[in-house]
């Protein structure tokens, strides 16, 4: 297995066997507007532990646009479909900043909109489109893996050239290890005993 960029920047792709599980995590965010980098440190941490541990099918891509999601979502041909998706990006719920919360939001789950997710992009049209959108967007069009996780890192703020808050820094080892933690059961799942 080797790091190989897929001709995005921000991307690492670890190149493995298409017949196992091919687990999809995204980091989304912008590396320099504060917290909004939380969802690229930590794809770029689960990069470097997958490549360490040798984990097989896993495709790790960093993404400031979510809209990116929809075409991530959808395989190019089946054989390539994704076993299960994880998504890290920061976001603001009212929790404690620092809080990160692990949420299923596959094909069986319910939609967004009904966890209390603003879906419409807002006066800054599709520039404005946020993840609950393209996810809502990519159920619609049926291009949902069975399994869909978000993690979202509870942020502070997203100012141009902000450092990332130290709420949101120290929270980086938890969300990367129930990105982590998400990938194994992921893969233990298509292969049984596989991390027994």
């Amino acid at each position: 297995m080797r790091p190989a960029g897929d001709g995005h920047p921000g991307s690492r792709v670890l190149v493995t066997p298409s017949d196992l599980c091919q687990v999809l995590v995204v980091g989304l965010g912008s590396p320099d507007r504060g917290d909004d980098a939380a969802g690229p440190l930590v794809a770029a941490t689960v990069a470097r532990t997958a490549a360490d541990r040798a984990l097989i099918g896993v495709h790790v891509v960093e993404r400031e646009d979510p809209t990116a999601l929809v075409d991530l979502l959808d395989p190019a041909t089946p054989a390539d479909a994704w076993s299960a998706a994880v998504i890290i990006d920061a976001v603001r719920s009212g929790a404690t900043p620092g809080t990160v919360t692990v949420l299923d939001v596959g094909p069986g789950a319910h939609d967004l909109r009904s966890l209390g997710a603003r879906l419409d992009p807002g006066p800054a049209g599709t520039h404005g489109f946020g993840l609950a959108g393209a996810i809502e967007l990519a159920r619609a069009l049926d291009r949902l893996p069975p399994r869909v996780v978000v993690i979202g890192i509870e942020a502070v703020g997203f100012e141009h050239g902000a450092a990332l808050s130290a709420p949101v820094l120290a929270a980086i080892p938890a969300a990367a290890a129930a990105a982590l933690g998400l990938i194994e059961e992921a893969t233990a799942r298509i292969r049984p005993g596989a991390w027994g």
